[in-house]
């Protein structure tokens, strides 16, 4: 019988004064934690929307720069044609030495 009062106890706390006030203790730890580990997530979460802000803006400086440097190069590529042709024109009208 006494094992019947044991159940009957945890499943009406509300009988016994001494057991309500520790299950309400237990939850309000519960409760505690829960709200820590809440503040936690708030906080990580500022940080990596943080860093997800400072990685958009440094990707878009690397884009910005990556496009100059493909204009830079075709730039380049359309001088180093140009100046390849004047070599080609000083060798061929470089003086042929007889021998």
């Amino acid at each position: 019988m006494d094992e019947q009062r044991g159940f009957y106890d945890m499943e009406n706390p509300a009988e016994n004064p001494s057991k309500a006030a520790e299950y309400l203790k237990e939850l309000n730890k519960i409760i505690e934690t829960q709200q820590g580990l809440l503040e936690k997530q708030r906080v990580r979460i500022e940080e990596l929307e943080l860093q997800v802000t400072d990685l958009c803006t440094e990707n878009a400086c690397l884009k910005d720069q990556h496009q100059r440097h493909l204009v830079t190069c075709r730039l380049q590529q359309g001088n180093h044609g140009t100046l390849g042709g004047i070599k080609e024109n000083v060798v061929q009208e470089s003086p042929a030495i007889d021998g």
